[in-house]
């Protein structure tokens, strides 16, 4: 059987950092752009189209910011502790199936919502609760659901470690 070998451990930390600087780039466009831009100083403009104009405006750096945390947040699940043992390789496979369960519920809470939102509201808020559940929804929030969980798992098992010592 072919042993697939993961990561050293600084790729972890270029992943934490790539994920870092793309949230702060979008944050820095988000300031500049969305906050300073007025639609209303231009008349005769429809509401629809000034949340049709920030969307499409907002669609470009979102695109961005899911490339750069995919991959950096892939770097991070496939990279090794500093220390690998047992007990993270055994982590791992316990995290695993449970972020597969937590993905599912995720799944089946966005379709309710977007059923109840498509029954009640206006083709415009759909399409936006469509965009913003669709990031908690894709493969890099499954990434990222992985990595929080492992952290924290590995977060928790340390701190009983060094309670009972």
């Amino acid at each position: 059987m072919k042993k697939y070998h993961l990561l050293d451990h600084k790729w972890q930390k270029i992943g934490f950092v790539m994920f870092v600087l793309g949230v702060a780039l979008f944050l820095v466009f988000l300031l500049n752009t969305v906050f300073t831009f007025r639609p209303t100083q231009i008349e005769g403009i429809v509401e629809n189209y000034k949340v049709d104009l920030l969307n499409r405006i907002m669609q470009g750096p979102l695109a961005l910011l899911t490339l750069i945390s995919a991959i950096a947040f892939a770097l991070m699940a496939l990279s090794q502790e500093k220390q690998e043992d047992e007990r993270i390789v055994e982590t791992r496979h316990q995290v695993l199936p449970r972020i597969v369960i937590l993905y599912i519920i995720v799944l089946l809470i966005r379709f309710i919502a977007l059923f109840i939102v498509a029954r009640l509201a206006t083709p415009l808020s759909y399409a936006i609760v469509n965009q913003i559940t669709g990031l908690f929804t894709g493969v890099t929030a499954f990434i990222g659901y992985y990595v929080l969980f492992f952290k924290l798992s590995l977060w928790k098992q340390n701190r009983e470690l060094n309670d009972e010592e």
